[in-house]
């Protein structure tokens, strides 16, 4: 063999040897950044969890605030969250208005009833007359906790008004 073959082969081992090193300080580089990304991913997480946390205290605070200076009537401008903390049937109420319940008719909990009534269509005062009904309701109950109400499934009015007219109805035939 040559020198220059020598030289040549010396200089593949040496290429050889710094592409070994230079992979082994890629994979532990690989390996920092993937504690790093997890890292950052597990504070992420702890982040959104304090954030829904204090949105729910908040909520809390502001219904217990409402409590206190006596006004416990659910207005427009109250979200979704706080009006489910004033009474547990609040759900039920607003699912009879088409506002939560199922996938085609979800509301965002902050969002306000003002809003969830303007985007789905709603009557707003409709549906703030049927809360503070239910919470008036419940007002009265022993150590604060709310009196669960039995909730009609259809608007009594328009059956008593039915009624009536059948009953005319059956006055006239005979």
């Amino acid at each position: 063999m040559t020198l220059v073959a020598w030289l040549a082969l010396l200089a593949a081992v040496a290429a050889l040897g710094l592409a070994w090193k230079l992979n082994s300080e890629l994979t532990t580089a690989t390996r920092r950044l993937d504690r790093y990304n997890k890292a950052l991913f597990d504070a992420n997480d702890a982040i959104r969890q304090l954030r829904a946390q204090v949105e729910e205290e908040q909520a809390k605070t502001r219904v217990a605030l409402r409590r206190l200076e006596g006004d416990a009537a659910i207005a427009p401008d109250m979200t979704i969250r706080e009006v489910l903390m004033v009474h547990p049937q609040a759900e039920q109420v607003l699912a009879g208005f088409h506002l939560g319940g199922c996938d085609h008719c979800a509301v965002e909990p902050d969002e306000t009833l003002a809003q969830a009534c303007a985007r789905n269509g709603v009557d707003l005062h409709a549906l703030v007359g049927n809360l503070n009904g239910l919470a008036q309701a419940g007002r009265h109950a022993p150590q604060g906790a709310p009196i669960l109400v039995k909730l009609p499934n259809v608007a009594l009015e328009n059956v008593a008004l039915e009624n009536v007219a059948l009953e005319n109805v059956a006055l006239e035939i005979e």
